[in-house]
């Protein structure tokens, strides 16, 4: 059903990321490896740190693409980041594709996949959730998960994920909760950094839905995270 031709370090790197698509010489490709790998232990860093402060990132993912219930695939994961979300939808058995704009991070979630064995069932696609290309009502399930927070305008995000969902297919909207984001900005100012948050919520993401054929099957807060499951009403034009 999916590309399989992210099968090496190349292949990812060179179908996943904003360069020139032709062979590149060995030194190149190994300066993308060490940068990803350099990425990763980042990562580790710190999902230990948050872990040390009572915050499961895996834990979180898992849970959350839990709350959707029975989910049928394909999947869409909008705004994949490291991949978590993707990975948990695919130790699940389900088929996900993965969409996010940055080939960077793409790279990472790929590599963290390929690690827990779940690459054959994710395809990364480097690409802007507003512009979709899929055909309407071709996924069983959607996700967009810690995503909705870097949004100025879901709008057209909004609308791709309703018009690619099928009737009765599951959309997942997750974001932190109220200590959830308290949590992830302390870290960020322990590193000099910032957490820029857009004020766009999940209750607003949830209206604006429910007006175009949703309706609110689950709401709950767990793991940091408030989540909102809303299902696609059969027969509703979106």
């Amino acid at each position: 059903m999916f590309d399989r031709r992210q099968k090496t370090w190349e292949g990812i790197l060179l179908s996943i990321g904003n360069r020139t698509p032709t062979i590149r010489a060995k030194w190149t490709a190994m300066e993308d490896r060490e940068d990803i790998v350099r990425r990763k232990a980042s990562f580790l860093v710190r999902t230990e740190h948050y872990l040390s402060l009572g915050y499961d990132r895996f834990a979180a993912a898992d849970f959350v693409v839990k709350t959707g219930g029975r989910l049928s695939g394909p999947a869409l994961d909008i705004g994949t980041g490291k991949g978590l979300t993707a990975m948990a939808m695919a130790r699940r058995g389900l088929d996900v594709v993965s969409v996010d704009p940055d080939a960077d991070e793409q790279a990472l979630a790929f590599l963290l996949a390929a690690e827990e064995g779940l690459k054959d069932r994710i395809c990364f696609v480097r690409g802007d959730a507003s512009m979709l290309p899929y055909s309407e009502d071709h996924f069983g399930c959607a996700a967009l998960v810690d995503v909705l927070h870097h949004l100025q305008d879901p709008v057209p995000v909004l609308e791709e994920a309703a018009r690619v969902l099928k009737p009765s297919g599951i959309l997942i909207l997750a974001d932190f909760s109220p200590e959830g984001f308290e949590l992830v900005a302390r870290v960020h100012q322990e590193e000099g950094r910032e957490h820029p948050v857009s004020g766009v919520t999940l209750e607003s993401a949830a209206s604006f839905l429910s007006g175009r054929g949703f309706e609110v099957a689950v709401r709950l807060s767990v793991h940091k995270h408030d989540v909102i499951v809303l299902a696609k009403r059969t027969g509703e034009g979106v």
